[in-house]
């Protein structure tokens, strides 16, 4: 999970993607065979799920996103371990959440990390820096509808078909 946390680090101030970010660590949590939806990881997902919605002014998912990351995280006892620091990371939820309900413009956000997990990243990735300039690459922020969605296509016809010939027995 370290790793992938700081790649979802990495990813999320610097490319400001935010989608990959969901993923990266929707993958690494549903690795552990024990995950919960009430593990603190859970948080940062439903953050960068957020902060993909309301880059592309759907204030509406980004609310409920930031609102239940908010829920995860006041409700998890393992917090700790995601590197950040706690009552600034809800501080910054709370103003996430109110800034989207307004129908505020996005800005980059910038998650208080520890200082210990700052310096793993760094060296990690020498190139990391919170990025202050949106990121408006459209592949990037309209990355579900810009990928290549072969293997989720490919996935659903054959489920369809499975289906089909289930019906047709």
């Amino acid at each position: 999970m370290e790793k992938a946390l700081q790649s979802f680090y990495y990813q999320f101030h610097t490319e400001q993607h935010y989608f990959l970010c969901h993923d990266i660590l929707e993958d690494a949590w549903k690795e552990n065979p024990n995950f919960t939806k009430q593990d603190a990881v859970v948080s940062l997902i439903l953050l960068a799920t957020g902060c993909y919605h309301y880059r592309r002014n759907n204030f509406k998912g980004a609310v409920t996103s930031f609102n239940r990351a908010l829920i995860v995280i006041r409700n998890s006892s393992d917090w700790h371990t995601l590197g950040l620091e706690i009552h600034e990371y809800i501080a910054l939820l709370r103003e996430l959440k109110s800034l989207a309900s307004l129908g505020q413009p996005f800005s980059p956000v910038n998650l208080p990390l520890s200082e210990h997990v700052l310096k793993e990243i760094k060296t990690t990735y020498p190139n990391f820096n919170f990025n202050k300039n949106m990121i408006t690459n459209s592949y990037i922020v309209n990355h579900h509808l810009e990928r290549d969605r072969s293997e989720v296509d490919n996935a659903r016809e054959k489920a369809l078909l499975a289906r089909q010939f289930k019906r047709e027995r």
